[in-house]
């Protein structure tokens, strides 16, 4: 499925699609208008500050806040800078570049996984977010993402760009798909909380969940007899 929506002032974002489903199997991206960017909670600020984190603004630290809360990472566009209104999954192309959060220019390789619009790259997927796209102090409208990525991809991302992340670290280490959902429904309550705004249309899902569960036999008795 994808979300339309034409609220009169605001963005129009038309959805998702993965080309490359081996390294991204679940896209999700939730639409959020009306939204006003300002300083995040006192108590979300302290709880960042504990783990090392610098508040930056309400809708970034809900992202890092629920990040390290269940283990999810999340990330925000703003919704005007989405190209054609609809984001794609792919990968890079060869000697693509692109301008990473953090200032660095970044020159990629066609075996990196991307975030792009229809015309270049908003993120490298699963690492780090782009300059293009980034929440500002006058963001109206938010696509929020979450996603599952396969974790040798990004783990192979990381080390070539020599550029660790929260984000990455997890997505290395496998998350677990069946709480992407929870971790969406999260990010959203707080979202709503401390910058107000309306979520627009269904969710927008690329993609299944990834079959990955084993099935373990055990009994009270067994656990006894090894627990004591």
């Amino acid at each position: 499925p994808s979300v339309e929506t034409r609220a009169s002032g605001h963005a129009v974002f038309q959805g998702a699609s993965v080309e490359c489903e081996a390294d991204c199997p679940l896209y999700r991206a939730t639409v959020i208008q009306g939204v006003k960017i300002g300083p995040s909670p006192a108590w979300m600020q302290e709880l960042l500050r504990t783990i090392g984190l610098r508040p930056i603004n309400n809708v970034v630290d809900v992202t890092n806040f629920v990040l390290h809360e269940c283990g999810n990472p999340l990330h925000a566009f703003d919704a005007r800078d989405i190209k054609g209104g609809k984001i794609t999954v792919r990968n890079a192309r060869e000697a693509e570049t692109m301008t990473t959060l953090d200032g660095e220019q970044r020159k990629l390789s066609s075996r990196m996984l991307v975030i792009s619009d229809e015309e270049r790259a908003l993120a490298i997927a699963g690492v780090m977010g782009g300059q293009n796209s980034e929440v500002k102090a006058d963001t109206t409208d938010l696509v929020l993402e979450v996603a599952f990525f396969n974790p040798t991809t990004i783990r192979w991302v990381s080390k070539k760009l020599a550029l660790s992340t929260d984000s990455s670290y997890r997505f290395e280490r496998g998350v677990d798909p069946k709480s992407l959902r929870f971790a969406t429904d999260r990010a959203v309550q707080l979202i709503l909380e401390t910058a107000g705004g309306v979520v627009c249309g269904p969710e927008t899902v690329a993609g299944a969940e990834p079959f990955w569960e084993n099935e373990i036999q055990l009994s009270p008795d067994w656990i006894r007899a090894k627990a004591g």
